[in-house]
């Protein structure tokens, strides 16, 4: 659920970057073309085999991403980025991370 506004983000950061005279292509097929290097290497660390602990590192790798990518387009559009937000649902993914497997709440 979440790849979708990941990759949609991605398009905007592109199109700040190069006028919106460009496109990432159907389903990214040109992100890597567009991204840099240490951006498209994070991008990869998104995706996860089916190992419990790889799948929690491309969540919050897609976490990095999205967070120094919208930096940078809510700066291009003037707007704020609300760290606040951020924190908080970081923290909330951590303390997920952490229940143990018979949890039956969070808090």
């Amino acid at each position: 659920v979440i790849r979708p506004h990941l990759d949609e983000l991605i398009s905007w950061w592109v199109g700040t970057k190069n006028d919106f005279q460009v496109s990432t292509g159907k389903m990214g097929k040109y992100m890597n073309k567009y991204l840099p290097e240490s951006y498209w290497e994070m991008y990869k660390e998104t995706y996860s085999d089916s190992n419990y602990e790889n799948m929690w590192k491309s969540i919050f790798a897609s976490c990095e991403l999205f967070r120094v990518l919208a930096k940078d387009v809510a700066e291009y559009f003037g707007y704020s980025y609300n760290a606040n937000d951020d924190a908080n649902m970081t923290n909330y993914l951590k303390r997920v991370r952490e229940l143990p497997i018979d949890a039956k709440g969070i808090y």
